[in-house]
C-alpha cells in the first residue's frame, strides 16, 4: 500500500445536501450550480438509479461517479450511466 503524499487536517462546518434528477446514458461532464460552493470545499457525490416513483433502485445498469472538482458556486461531476438509452437518475451532493 502507498503512503499518503500528504495528510491535511481540514476544519468542518456543518454541511449541505442537494440533488439534481437526470435523464441520461452514456459518460458525461456536467457542471452543476451548488450556492456557496468553493474550489476549498469538501464535496461528496453519489448518483443512483430512481424508478417513475422517484424511489432510488439498483437497477441492470452500473452507475459510476468518475471525478468530482468543486469550482465557485458550481460543482463539476464526470460520470457514466452505462446503458444503451437514457435513465432516471438522482445526483446528490454533499458539501462542506
Amino acid at each position: 500500500m502507498n503512503d499518503p503524499l500528504q495528510v491535511t487536517s481540514l476544519s468542518l462546518r456543518p454541511a449541505s445536501a442537494f440533488s439534481y434528477d437526470l435523464g441520461i446514458h452514456g459518460t458525461f461532464t456536467l457542471n452543476f450550480s451548488i450556492p456557496g460552493v468553493t474550489p476549498s470545499s469538501v464535496v461528496m457525490v453519489s448518483m443512483t438509479e430512481i424508478n417513475a416513483n422517484g424511489q432510488p433502485f439498483v437497477g441492470d445498469a452500473t452507475v459510476t461517479v468518475h471525478n468530482v472538482a468543486p469550482g465557485n458556486g458550481n460543482v463539476r461531476l464526470r460520470a457514466e450511466v452505462d446503458w444503451d438509452s437514457d435513465l432516471s437518475v438522482r445526483v446528490y451532493f454533499l458539501v462542506n
